[in-house]
């Protein structure tokens, strides 16, 4: 849970975001609605791993050829850690010969190999298969699985450091049976399989995956570990953490209490979200583009400040239409979208340590100590032509260095990117520390709601 600790830290750059429909240019300005109030803990801080910074490699739609391209579009994004093969593909992937026999979605060209994914970013994460076990569970499988993915990590583990072991063993088949039978099979051949990387390359980072959304699960995998005292072999777990707003399990403010929950119940600390986004089945009015932006910059606020250490979105192409990082417009050529250029902000600015915030609207902020700047994301989301006075705790604010806003003419538009434009900040008062804006005023080159404006502060 958070805890909103006044520290004396002295303010610092500050990125407002808040995402926003623009309206026909030529509308006139008029009076701001009465401030809404936001506060900012540069004290109450948890850290920024890099890692976080993570995407997906879309093994199935990229193809090798392609791939060169893809990978400097992400770098232009900032991003850090590349997670291989994928999702499903990871559960069929032929390391051997980079394809992925039997499986029903296998494309016709094959994508990025494991030389390429190796060189590709700063940090890398293999996902090996548990499949064919949990549907056919035979100690002929058990042992091809282990044994493979110790081959794996002698012949990369010292590039690789991070592993995780299958891909959403809730979602595979068992074979008729059910949920418990499913559980009890991963534990089985993860608990093999981690044994054998481990013996393999002690260094390495291993990881077990689970459903973000049932954290007593954890208890019956690690007990299952226990019994073998195999525990010991694993570091860290997977979550796939695909939320919303919508009030449902999945709603993004469950985080922090589900992800402390799954903390104690394994007693890791390391915690890789392989697969994450602010997803359109988990919202209200299914937002996409720059209304799912409002959330996915809480959701990356949300996980960072309940401990996840390392992250890697999905979908990077916009295969799941408005929530895609880049648009491919024709072969190996990529075009920003919205939630790319979001990510960009953050990849870029939000560096340091998380911090706390309280007030309305929801806030994301980090702290960047050496800079001595702080970075505030405010989701406007439906808020019209209002005020939202920044307040920064026991903090000297000396300047506002810049001000930019995202906005774009119809928030909900897929394969289209948002314009960026720069504003003018003047409403700062040093002697109170606080730094006012405006959201969504439906003015000229401006929006009319779900605005991400961007606004950098100093202090001393």
């Amino acid at each position: 849970m958070r805890q909103f600790l006044r520290r004396s830290v002295r303010a610092a750059a500050v990125f407002l975001v808040g995402l926003v429909a623009a309206v026909p240019s030529g509308v006139p300005a008029s009076a701001a609605n009465a401030p809404l109030h936001v506060w900012v803990y540069p004290g109450n801080r948890v850290a920024i791993q890099p890692t976080v910074y993570g995407v997906n490699n879309e093994w199935r739609r990229i193809t090798s050829a392609e791939f060169p391209a893809f990978n400097t579009k992400l770098q232009s994004f900032g991003y850090r850690l590349l997670r291989f093969p994928g999702g499903w593909e990871s559960e069929h992937y032929d390391w051997a010969t980079n394809t992925t026999p039997g499986w029903s979605q296998s494309p016709p060209q094959p994508g990025a190999n494991a030389a390429q994914a190796k060189a590709a970013a700063a940090s890398i994460a293999f996902v090996v298969k548990t499949s064919p076990y949990i549907s056919n569970p035979t100690t002929a499988n058990l042992n091809m699985l282990r044994n493979q993915a110790g081959n794996l990590v002698q012949t990369h583990g010292g590039t690789v450091k991070h592993w995780l072991i299958g891909n959403e063993w809730w979602l595979q088949s068992a074979g008729g049976g059910d949920r418990q039978d499913k559980i009890r099979r991963y534990v089985t051949v993860a608990r093999a399989i981690a044994q054998e990387m481990k013996a393999a390359n002690p260094a390495i980072n291993v990881y077990v995956t689970g459903d973000w959304t049932a954290p007593w699960e954890f208890t019956w995998i690690r007990n299952g570990f226990d019994a073998t005292s195999a525990w010991r072999y694993v570091d860290g777990v997977d979550l796939h953490i695909y939320a919303g707003d919508d009030g449902s399990a999945t709603d993004y403010r469950n985080i922090p209490r589900n992800l402390e929950a799954i903390k104690s119940r394994t007693g890791k600390t390391k915690i890789f979200a392989s697969e994450w986004a602010a997803t359109k089945a988990n919202s209200v009015g299914n937002k996409r583009a720059l209304r799912s932006v409002n959330n996915m910059v809480i959701v990356m606020h949300a996980m960072i400040r309940a401990g996840v250490t390392s992250m890697s979105y999905w979908p990077a192409p916009d295969i799941a239409p408005g929530i895609g990082l880049l648009n491919e417009v024709s072969d190996g050529v990529y075009q920003d979208l919205p939630h790319g250029q979001a990510f960009r902000w953050m990849a870029k600015e939000m560096m340091g340590y998380s911090v706390a915030t309280t007030g309305t609207p929801e806030t994301v902020a980090s702290h960047n100590v050496s800079n001595k700047t702080v970075t505030v994301l405010i989701p406007s989301k439906e808020l019209s032509n209002q005020a939202i006075t920044l307040h920064f705790a026991n903090t000297d604010v000396t300047q506002v260095l810049s001000g930019h806003v995202m906005w774009m003419t119809d928030p909900d538009a897929i394969k289209q990117a948002a314009n960026i434009t720069g504003i003018p900040v003047t409403d700062f008062d040093a002697a109170n520390n606080t730094v006012t804006v405006t959201a969504n005023p439906g003015t000229a080159g401006r929006g009319s709601s779900y605005e991400l404006i961007k606004l950098v502060v100093r202090y001393q």
